[in-house]
């Protein structure tokens, strides 16, 4: 339930104890049962006294100013992949196009535009593709060179690359660790799932050869952070069995993200499956805390980053760095809203020839911030949501409106009781 007023809107979670999520700083509270009866049934003197209350305690949410530079950069050293992927939403890393790869040229003066007009003291510059290792030494040159740069300019660099992880040499290990990549490889579970959605171009599994790649790193990974990426399809939505299947693998974290846009139909999201894609989530969800209240490790990521972000009072206008601290640059060299938008002009934003261009990318951002859109600017959970993957959007409108409110409810929860019996975590 939502009510408004002015810029103040909250929305009651009943239970024990009921709660209240304030929208404006996105605030939670414990609150008394005949309060939160009041506000049920719209109580006036009540809905307005608690209104000024809140008002007077809750930080106004600041307007979007001018943008500075991106902070982030991903490269897109590889248009093209080893595997077959049926979901794929890149075309094998090939964006529609032709298969290619970028260039030093290219990754070296993208990395000196992202240094050089740097408004902190660290950037991240990402490798991804399509499959990134297939242009080995470009990441591997890359990174000695991003490094001479921002010690230059007396700048730190982070690195981040996304791989399937099937290429992977102990060079490439080495790399990783001594420069604490973060590392996202993109596993859809054990064997069997894996192999199911995941073969490699001939048709072969890709479990085994990745697992045998990555085994050395997840026994050692030094300064490495390695997380997997599993994709859900339609047709299987066992969310706990990828968690459980990936975890006992020696993963850190793992991600789940069900597939809303891609050239399949077949696996891509209908409506009548947010609905038990919820249940599955929640079911996950509620296994985790289990084991993590008994001592285990916080593992899965979509549940611990929207109990972070909760903890944190974000209150984001929009729904990701996309265009706003972050950019992609395409092999050839042209900047993008993101690396899912690689190569659609409608998400064009310079070149590294003539630098990113200032008013397509304000004019982008303007257009989406959350509050100037419906039916989000009306929705209880716009400010925790952000208003969805912008290149999803376009591609397939807001689908999995209620599955999305539906588990932020389930992680204010969460946070609820990990703020009350394990506050640390939080730390």
């Amino acid at each position: 339930m939502t009510l408004n007023s002015g810029d103040a809107g909250f929305h009651l979670l009943p239970g024990d104890p009921p709660l209240v999520f304030v929208l404006q700083g996105s605030r939670l509270y414990q609150i008394d049962r005949d309060l939160h009866d009041a506000l049920a049934r719209s109580d006036a003197d009540r809905t307005a006294q608690f209104v000024t209350d809140i008002d007077a305690t809750v930080p106004r949410r600041r307007q979007p100013g001018e943008l500075e530079a991106p902070t982030a950069l991903s490269l897109n050293v590889a248009q093209a992949c080893n595997m077959g992927c049926e979901y794929c939403y890149a075309d094998k890393g090939q964006f529609g196009g032709r298969a290619r790869v970028m260039s030093s040229e290219v990754a070296f003066a993208g990395i000196d535009q992202l240094i050089a007009n740097a408004p902190s003291d660290t950037v991240t510059v990402g490798f991804i593709g399509g499959e990134p290792f297939l242009n080995r030494e470009l990441i591997h040159t890359s990174v000695a060179y991003a490094e001479r740069r921002a010690a230059r300019a007396d700048v730190k660099v982070r690195f981040s690359v996304t791989t399937n992880g099937t290429l992977l040499t102990g060079r490439d290990l080495d790399l990783l660790r001594a420069h604490a990549f973060a590392v996202t490889v993109s596993m859809d579970g054990g064997p069997a799932t894996h192999d199911r959605y995941r073969p490699s171009r001939d048709g072969q599994g890709t479990f085994a050869p990745i697992l045998a790649a990555l085994a050395p790193l997840l026994a050692e990974p030094a300064g490495a952070r390695i997380a997997a990426r599993a994709t859900i399809a339609r047709d299987d939505l066992d969310v706990a069995g990828r968690v459980h299947a990936l975890t006992s693998l020696g993963f850190h974290e793992v991600g789940v993200s069900p597939i809303r846009t891609g050239p399949n139909a077949a696996l891509v999201f209908q409506e009548d499956d947010w609905g038990p894609f919820l249940n599955e989530m929640i079911g996950a969800a509620e296994s985790e805390w289990r084991q993590v209240s008994a001592g285990a490790r916080p593992q899965f990521a979509n549940l611990w980053s929207a109990v972070k972000q909760i903890h944190r009072g974000s209150a984001r206008p929009l729904p990701c760095g996309s265009a706003v601290s972050y950019v992609s640059l395409s092999a050839e060299g042209t900047f993008h809203t993101c690396h899912r938008t690689i190569d659609d002009s409608r998400f064009a934003l310079g070149t590294v020839g003539d630098g990113l261009d200032t008013v397509a990318r304000h004019a982008f951002v303007r257009a989406r911030l959350v509050d100037a859109q419906e039916p989000c600017a009306s929705c209880w959970a716009r400010y925790l949501c952000g208003g969805g993957c912008h290149a999803e959007v376009i591609a397939s409108g807001r689908t999995g409106c209620d599955f999305i409110r539906g588990w932020l409810e389930h992680c204010i929860r969460t946070y609820d009781e990990v703020s009350r019996q394990r506050p640390e975590l939080l730390s």
